[in-house]
C-alpha cells in the first residue's frame, strides 16, 4: 500500500502526473493539475478529505489553492461543515467498511467464496514492481475504453507506484490483472484496478480484492473505503458492496477561485461527458 502522507506519492504526482503539490501543517494537503488552459486544484488528492471540513480548513485550502493560480477547486468530501456557494455540487457516494479491523472474509458470501475459490486457482499474485508499470497501464486503457471513459493516468505514473500500491495477479506466468491500494493514517482506499478480459473465468478481480482487503486489514487499517464508481457503472458500487461495505455520502463541490475561467472549465467538462456518452451508446 502507499502511503498518501510519503515522498514516493508526492513523486507519482509531481513526476508522474506533472501536478503541482503543497502539503498543508494540518495533514492535508493541495494537489493543482493543469487541464488544458484551466488549473484545477484538489484538496487531499486521492481521497478526498475525509473529516468535516469547517471554515477554518476551508480557508487555508481556498488560499493555497489561490497561491496555486488555481482557477477552482474541487473539493470532495463526505461532511461539509462550512458555509460556502459553490459554482456546482456533484453527489458521488461512496462504499466504506468502517470495522476493517473486525472484518471477517467468513461473514460474507462473496469474500467466503472467493477465499475457497483461491485454494484450486491456478492464478498466482504477488507485489507490484516499477516494471509491471506498462502492463498495469494497458490494462488501465483497455478498461477505460470498454466504458468509454477518459484516461487520467499514464505509464509514468503507475511505474511509480507500482512497488508501493499494487497486487499483480499472473496466469501461467502472465500478467493479467492488478489492484492498487493507499492508505491515509488508519484509513485504506481502492485505487486502480482492471483485469485482462481472457482471464475473466479465472476470477481475477475476486482474488485481487480479497487479497488487498487481507492485506490492509493485516496492516492495521481500520477502515476501508472503495471511493466513488462511475455513475455509469452501478454494477462496479454493486460489486464492492458485496464485500461487507456500506453506502456512505461523498459529494464533491467546485468552488470558484476565477469565475469565469471556472465556468469554463465545467462546460468543458460537459462536452466531454457528452462525447463519452456518445461513444457509449456507439
Amino acid at each position: 500500500m502507499i502511503d498518501f502522507l510519503s515522498s514516493k506519492w508526492v513523486d507519482a504526482v509531481t513526476k508522474g502526473l506533472g501536478a503541482t503539490h503543497h502539503s498543508l501543517a494540518d495533514g492535508g494537503s493541495i494537489t493543482c493539475f493543469r487541464a488544458g488552459p484551466f488549473r484545477i486544484a484538489y484538496p487531499d488528492f486521492f481521497t478526498g478529505t475525509q473529516g468535516p471540513v469547517g471554515t477554518d480548513e476551508l480557508a487555508i485550502r481556498m488560499q493555497m489553492a489561490r497561491t496555486l493560480k488555481a482557477d477552482i477547486v474541487r473539493l470532495q468530501t463526505g461532511e461539509m461543515q462550512a458555509a460556502m456557494q459553490p459554482l456546482a455540487t456533484h453527489e458521488l457516494g461512496s462504499c466504506i467498511i468502517s470495522s476493517l479491523n473486525t472484518w471477517d472474509e467468513r461473514n460474507f458470501d462473496k469474500a467466503r467464496r472467493t477465499s475457497n475459490r483461491e485454494k484450486r486457482s491456478s492464478l498466482q499474485l504477488r507485489k507490484g514492481r516499477q516494471s509491471d508499470g506498462k502492463c498495469m497501464h494497458r490494462l488501465y486503457l483497455s478498461t477505460i475504453r470498454r466504458h468509454g471513459g477518459a484516461a487520467r493516468y499514464n505509464q509514468t505514473y503507475f511505474e511509480l507506484i507500482a512497488e508501493d500500491a499494487a497486487i499483480v495477479a499472473e496466469l501461467d506466468g502472465q500478467f493479467c490483472g492488478f489492484v492498487c491500494v493507499g492508505f491515509r493514517n488508519k484509513a485504506a482506499y481502492y485505487m486502480h484496478g482492471a483485469h485482462a478480459i481472457e482471464a475473466r473465468n479465472h476470477y481475477v478481480s475476486d482474488l485481487l480484492f480479497l487479497a488487498m482487503l487481507r492485506q490492509a486489514r493485516e496492516a492495521g487499517m481500520t477502515t476501508f473505503d472503495f471511493l466513488p464508481s462511475p455513475a455509469d457503472q452501478p454494477t462496479l458500487t454493486s460489486y464492492k458492496l458485496l464485500w461487507g461495505a456500506s453506502a456512505h455520502r461523498f459529494t464533491t463541490y467546485d468552488l470558484a477561485l476565477n469565475p469565469l475561467r471556472a465556468r469554463g472549465f465545467l462546460a468543458a467538462v460537459k462536452a466531454a461527458n457528452l462525447i463519452s456518452a456518445q461513444r457509449r451508446r456507439a
